[in-house]
């Protein structure tokens, strides 16, 4: 199976996940050929879109891949249908896998014309979540519509520690907080929830409270510290005896961004809001705690202080067992990879025989 891979970065590498997943994997066998192909940082060295189009298409033809795997493509890379028909039509009549784990409403951030195209086009397309998006998928001419979740990659979160006796704070928060059109009371899908989700908390551990994030719905609270560097989370999780989100588009089934693996894989119990269909991927999961109010998040803060150190410590450490073997991201992506070669190849190029 020769895997030609599209990741969406605009510094080469910036996809630590899939692309450790995929070297890892073409290791294992998994893959007889792959390589990647940053298809932003080429447009931005390149003297225009035009010739970006010219070389991709050429960097294929010349690969001969099974499978062209497309991630988050839009507008900024305009893809347009003949020219994806073009690519699915070359000599090795390569399969156009879309991996698109970013949340889209039906009024509210509408997924763009290029993304459309690339699942009208695509042979299967993997989403984030189920339900409404997945019906927006098929609406806009998706063939196959598969479930993937977010991961985490090991390479930045989920590093052995020894947990520690004391804590800075009990709570803390990462997430942003934007609104739409700089209205400040309007909200992204959940939002207003995250929102008073902090405020709750706020009220009853005061500065044993910290939420790290940017967004014009922070501005004025006392509780929040400002925007950190995405590769920060782990350690400012690891400063708390919990981590505490509640979700945007909070009504997309099966959907969680990446902030729920990598909050489980930090060592720390985990407090998020429930969406339909967790009670399939994320029940009965100790140091998971789910809620279907803000307030009683303030509740299950309450029981997590009530422990005894040893037992939070445990609880985070079952956590992170779990999101090892579950949500990191080379077990994500050979799930993928898995399902592409079952369902597209024919299990053609099984890891034994490659």
């Amino acid at each position: 199976m020769r895997w030609f891979y599209m990741p969406n970065e605009r510094v080469e590498g910036d996809q630590i996940g899939p692309r450790m997943a995929f070297e890892k994997l073409y290791q294992e066998g998994w893959f007889s050929a792959y390589t990647a192909y940053s298809y932003l940082v080429r447009q931005k060295l390149l003297s225009s879109h035009e010739d970006a189009l010219g070389e991709l298409l050429e960097s294929v033809r010349s690969f001969a891949p099974d499978v062209i795997f497309i991630q988050h493509p839009s507008n900024g890379y305009p893809l347009e249908r003949d020219y994806l028909f073009q690519l699915r039509t070359l000599p090795n009549n390569p399969k156009l896998v879309l991996y698109e784990e970013d949340p889209y409403g039906c009024f509210i951030r509408r997924m763009d014309k290029t993304i459309k195209n690339v699942i009208a086009e695509s042979d299967i397309c993997f989403l984030g979540g189920t339900g409404y998006i997945a019906e927006i998928a098929r609406k806009a001419g998706a063939k196959k519509v598969r479930f993937a979740p977010h991961s985490y990659d090991t390479q930045r979160f989920g590093s052995a520690w020894t947990p520690t006796l004391h804590r800075r704070y009990d709570a803390v928060m990462i997430a942003n907080l934007n609104c739409i059109k700089r209205i400040p009371w309007l909200f992204l899908p959940g939002g207003r929830n995250r929102k008073l989700t902090a405020q709750a908390l706020y009220r009853h551990f005061g500065e044993r409270l910290a939420v790290y994030g940017g967004g014009q719905g922070w501005d004025r609270e006392a509780y929040c510290k400002g925007k950190i560097p995405f590769d920060q989370q782990g350690r400012l999780i690891r400063e708390a005896w919990m981590s505490v989100n509640w979700g945007q588009f909070d009504e997309i089934p099966m959907y969680s961004s990446d902030r729920l693996p990598i909050s489980m894989a930090c060592g720390v119990p985990h407090i998020t809001n429930y969406q339909p269909g967790y009670e399939h991927i994320f029940s009965n999961i100790p140091g998971l705690f789910i809620i279907k109010k803000p307030q009683e998040a303030v509740d299950i803060a309450l029981y997590i202080l009530s422990l005894s150190i040893e037992r939070r410590n445990e609880l985070g450490y079952q956590a992170a067992e779990y999101a090892s073997k579950y949500f990191d991201a080379v077990t994500v992506y050979r799930n993928i990879a898995s399902v592409v070669r079952e369902q597209l190849l024919n299990n053609r190029a099984n890891p034994e025989t490659t």
